[in-house]
């Protein structure tokens, strides 16, 4: 297992549980997973057996769970995973945190990987938009998301117009 998406939610969902538990414990204990998850210890149990065969974790009977070089990689990949998706829907659909974070846990574990690089370069595009020309607004989203309809066209282009113009006269 080498690939996010060749393992199951289930298996995505532990990952991350034990990352964010190491990184609020010193130890991170199968009792801890159970009580996180909201399930019986003989569940975490079965898919800790799983997980450990699968090279993602090293457990022994009755002591600490820790992950393996490689699903600390994996744990680390759907943590980003979730923040770009997050930060998404969040920031730029304009939704509010408890529904943002609802939502990007539903879809992180289906959606290719392809189509979390384009949400990040998305996000990264914004980003640089707002740093040079100062505002998100250009996209007129939130305008559209409150209104249902484009802003005024003479709005969009004298507010890009001038955030160019400003920004030349800086250079």
């Amino acid at each position: 297992m080498e690939n996010i998406n060749d393992l199951s939610s289930n298996f995505q969902d532990y990952l991350l549980d034990i990352l964010k538990l190491s990184d609020e414990k010193k130890v991170v204990r199968l009792k801890d997973i159970a009580e996180k998850r909201k399930v019986k210890m003989p569940a975490v149990n079965v898919m800790l057996k799983k997980m450990e065969k699968a090279g993602l974790i090293v457990h022994e009977n009755y002591g600490y769970v820790e992950l393996t070089g490689k699903g600390m990689e994996l744990a680390a990949q759907i943590e980003k995973r979730h923040k770009v998706l997050y930060e998404f829907l969040k920031d730029i659909l304009n939704l509010p945190q408890e529904i943002a974070e609802k939502d990007a846990h539903k879809i992180e574990h289906d959606l290719d990987e392809k189509a979390i690089k384009n949400i990040s370069a998305f996000m990264e595009f914004v980003d640089l938009m707002e740093k040079k020309f100062h505002t998100r607004e250009c996209f007129c989203f939130s305008y559209f998301s409150e209104n249902g309809d484009l802003p005024p066209e003479d709005v969009c282009k004298t507010r890009l117009l001038l955030r160019f113009k400003d920004e030349s006269k800086n250079t």
